[in-house]
């Protein structure tokens, strides 16, 4: 039996760390149901709307990056201050904006503090959390990375329905500043910073890649007017990959080591992290999306409807991480990818004819596979990794999963936008429910990719001959 004790000052900054993520995740879509409000409120346009998570995912996607540089050439404690004062910042400006500018500005400036903040808590479980406890504190920021951004929809539907837009942001203050003074207080350092060179070339090149590819994503849906535009930014930003990938062969001092990515078991589980990842942020705009338009369900009751599901989703995490320090990876994982993938199939199988009850029941069994396999595929993936690429492999799994958050809502908007932009003559209800079905199996063909992948992860790794220690 595992008897390792975690000093409780240790456990508690894991939680400090993960609080701030968990606020920054969260509003990335408890905004979005709070749209047609907002809207109304400012004056402005669908297109215009979309930038207030748009820009903060192009922010946020652009800063996570860099975070393994930040991480060697500053403290911790100072990183995590300076996220959650950011945070916080842009909290305070979105609660007081009194224009549509401001409000953009505001979600601009938290997505500085989601960028740099996201990845600390994962750095603080890989660093000084023992070995054989990896994978419960690895659950529980797991935890936060799903449930947030899961629990976001049914947060803000409630919210903006009861109290106003503004008070998404208003709840958010008191445990903001709760969350900056126990990170104060618990945080501590194991090393010191070092002076490490700051790479503008790798810098600039990073950035161009993912403002590039974000908004190229973010804007998917218009691919059918504006095919020039799309085409120039994802071959602006795959061009970017290149030369930044070629850059840091060449360079002393790399944001990232490429060495990383030659572990094929790595590649395997870090590409269905991206893959879970977007398949849950998918579903998250396709369900609420089905609710209200072809059940005619109000925002609030639409939110309602995948909590139970996300409270799964949430809850799973620790215990799957437990189970997984005591029996290994394969098993959880794999049970976790298979219910994940039979709650999409069925999802799509039904797409013509969900009801409330069948949406509930399906998205329990998605949201249970989701929360067996997600922290574990991002534990496991760190585990085939050395410790002096752990920073990088960490690096790498929070990259992925904010572009993974563009990737899995834009193509998803964009099946249903073009279902009910078709001139079928149907009502819009039934455009909607074949374009949202369209989208599952855009996520089904998704999953299958993950089911593969897992699979393939782990006889790249037992076909070396090690044992996984679990």
């Amino acid at each position: 039996m595992n008897t390792t004790k975690i000093p409780a000052r240790l456990t508690l900054s894991v939680v400090a760390a993960c609080l701030v993520s968990f606020c920054g995740l969260l509003t990335e879509t408890a905004v979005n149901v709070a749209f047609p409000t907002i809207m109304s409120d400012f004056q402005v346009t669908t297109k215009a709307v979309q930038w207030l998570t748009t820009g903060n995912l192009l922010v946020v996607a652009m800063i996570t990056p860099l975070s393994a540089f930040l991480q060697k050439r500053f403290k911790l404690k100072s990183l995590f201050c300076f996220s959650t004062i950011c945070f916080l910042a842009g909290t305070i400006c979105a609660i007081f904006a009194p224009t549509f500018q401001i409000l953009l500005l505001a979600r601009l400036i938290q997505g500085v503090g989601t960028g740099v903040g996201v990845p600390i808590a994962f750095c603080i479980i890989l660093e000084q959390i023992p070995f054989e406890k990896t994978g419960t504190y690895m659950g529980f920021g797991a935890l936060v990375s799903a449930a947030a951004p899961a629990l976001g929809p049914t947060y803000g539907g409630i919210i903006t329905s009861v109290l106003g837009w503004r008070f998404i942001f208003v709840i958010l203050i008191p445990v903001l500043i709760f969350t900056l003074v126990l990170g104060i207080v618990t945080i501590r350092e194991i090393h010191e910073p070092q002076k490490a060179p700051i790479d503008m070339p790798g810098i600039a090149l990073i950035m161009l890649t993912f403002f590039c590819l974000v908004f190229g994503f973010a804007n998917i849906g218009s691919i059918a007017t504006a095919p020039v535009t799309e085409i120039i930014f994802f071959a602006v930003g795959i061009a970017a990959l290149i030369l930044f990938v070629r850059h840091c062969m060449r360079s002393d001092h790399p944001l990232i080591q490429i060495d990383v990515f030659k572990n094929i078991s790595f590649d395997c589980h870090l590409i269905c992290f991206f893959l879970i990842n977007a398949i849950m942020l998918g579903a998250a705009f396709l369900l609420p999306n089905y609710s209200q338009v072809v059940l005619t369900c109000t925002s609030m009751f639409a939110g309602l409807m995948l909590l139970p599901g996300a409270g799964l989703n949430a809850i799973t995490g620790p215990f799957s991480g437990a189970v997984l320090d005591r029996i290994g990876a394969k098993l959880p994982i794999m049970t976790g990818t298979i219910l994940m993938t039979a709650g999409i199939f069925l999802l799509m199988l039904f797409g013509h004819a969900l009801t409330p009850a069948v949406i509930i029941g399906f998205y329990i069994i998605f949201g249970l596979g989701c929360g067996i396999s997600f922290g574990n595929t991002m534990t496991v993936g760190m585990m085939r990794l050395p410790m002096e690429q752990k920073p990088y492999g960490n690096t790498a799994f929070n990259t992925l999963m904010q572009f993974a958050g563009a990737v899995g809502t834009s193509v998803s908007a964009a099946c249903v936008a073009f279902s009910q932009n078709s001139a079928a003559d149907i009502s819009y209800e039934e455009k909607t429910a074949i374009g949202s079905t369209h989208g599952f199996i855009f996520l089904f063909a998704l999953t299958l990719c993950c089911l593969l992948l897992q699979t393939a992860g782990f006889i790249s790794y037992e076909k070396k001959g090690k044992a996984f220690s679990g």
